[in-house]
């Protein structure tokens, strides 16, 4: 099984999360664990982040991305194969975005 976003970097904002009653439930959850960055308002670099346009400097630095983005992503075969419909949005995201 593929770990999802909040898995690996640990910020506690899933449903029954650490830092849900300080931070909220992230927006990513639960639908977007390995497409993180095409969610507004994801918590990274320890502040809650703005659209991808806003965040993508934060984004291509980090180890969700690298795993599992469409495009180069480490896993990004297991990610189309295990969460098929996520894998599309993203892919439906990024051509709406010109990317």
């Amino acid at each position: 099984m593929l770990p999802n976003c909040w898995e690996i970097k640990k910020c506690g904002r899933e449903a029954g999360g650490a830092n849900v009653h300080e931070l909220g439930v992230c927006p990513a959850y639960p639908k977007n664990g390995h497409s993180c960055w095409i969610v507004a308002g994801t918590f990274c670099e320890g502040r809650v982040q703005g659209t991808f346009a806003q965040k993508q400097g934060t984004c291509v630095i980090c180890d969700v991305y690298n795993l599992y983005s469409t495009s180069f992503g480490e896993k990004k075969e297991e990610f189309k194969k295990y969460h098929p419909e996520e894998y599309e949005e993203c892919l439906r995201f990024l051509r709406k975005e010109g990317l």
